[in-house]
């Protein structure tokens, strides 16, 4: 009964307000949702999973997912990107399909900068089967009248997206801008745009101690600390990371001001990775909301060795 009102409390917001993205922890997991320019650094094709179960405390708690695969061919990346989310257990699912292409151009024997262009669909549907009306409430119950929809809502519209990485081996510097046309997702006639979304994005790798073979394997300790700035319409937000890689194993600290603290484990091994992170909220939810988890694979194809190939990106990949 709880959740139901709650799908209807959380559909009837859906016709008003303005809509935001759904956000993951491990950004890097994610690196071509978090910046379309990285399709195509790792030069090897690879395939990515993700998932998020969003404050499982309450109740109808929001669910995303994200799978994306990105290569890259004589100096030029691709990839493919999927992305959605369920909102009050499948009562509104948001669900973006794109394609990426981003050149890549040598600076020097040191540094690279790669530019991207998206292009996609987003969609989004409001399941009217769970949700209780207002007529059908009364003192003593539900009753028997029928619901004020008859039928699901549903909403299609193109997307646009675009991005620009600067990086050598051990830094990088980013900025993405999601949905530069503002796609309009409202399911009646108004105007509910969905706001450009902007990042800055920068991060580093510094070497601890690390000996000739483990600079050459690139599996010897380092420190990468992270900064990100997001902006989508009146939100803003700052996160502050620092991961610590040794061997195959990564274990990594974010803080996402006025709203968690995270933290993250992950392995890797030369095809394999795993990743697995949980954020302790520290906003007014916290007694409530059971925070979020989150988890991660990813998988690294067998690429042949190219006269013209990009610089490999040599960042977390959590």
């Amino acid at each position: 009964m709880k959740q139901k009102i709650c799908a209807f409390i959380l559909g009837f917001i859906s016709f008003s307000v303005f809509g935001q993205d759904n956000q993951y922890t491990q950004f890097f997991a994610n690196k071509v949702y978090l910046n379309p320019a990285f399709a195509g650094t790792e030069v090897c094709p690879r395939l990515i999973l993700g998932f998020r179960d969003q404050w499982p405390g309450m109740p109808g708690e929001y669910v995303s997912y994200t799978a994306s695969y990105d290569a890259s061919y004589q100096n030029i990346g691709y990839g493919l990107l999927i992305n959605g989310d369920d909102a009050g257990e499948g009562t509104i699912k948001t669900n973006n399909l794109s394609g990426i292409i981003s050149p890549k151009i040598p600076l020097d024997g040191r540094w690279t900068i790669s530019f991207a262009l998206e292009a996609g669909v987003v969609s989004k549907r409001l399941s009217h089967e769970n949700l209780i009306f207002p007529n059908q409430v009364t003192v003593t119950g539900i009753n028997d009248e029928p619901q004020e929809i008859q039928s699901d809502l549903a909403d299609l519209d193109v997307d646009l997206s675009t991005g620009v990485l600067l990086y050598s081996r051990n830094l990088y510097l980013g900025y993405s801008m999601h949905h530069i046309m503002e796609p309009n997702i409202s399911f009646l006639e108004d105007n509910s745009p969905l706001y450009k979304r902007h990042t800055v994005h920068f991060g580093g790798n510094i070497p601890l101690n690390q000996t000739v073979k483990e600079k050459r394997l690139g599996t010897g300790p380092k420190l990468s600390p992270q900064v990100i700035y997001q902006q989508q319409g009146p939100a803003r937000e700052v996160n502050l990371g620092l991961y610590y890689v040794k061997n195959r194993f990564t274990t990594g600290l974010w803080y996402r001001n006025q709203d968690a603290l995270a933290v993250l484990i992950g392995v890797q091994t030369r095809k394999l990775s795993f990743g697995f992170s949980y954020d302790i909220t520290t906003s007014k939810l916290m007694d409530n909301s059971g925070g979020a988890f989150e988890l991660s694979t990813a998988y690294k194809f067998n690429c042949r060795t190219r006269k013209k190939s990009p610089q490999r990106l040599d960042c977390p990949s959590f």
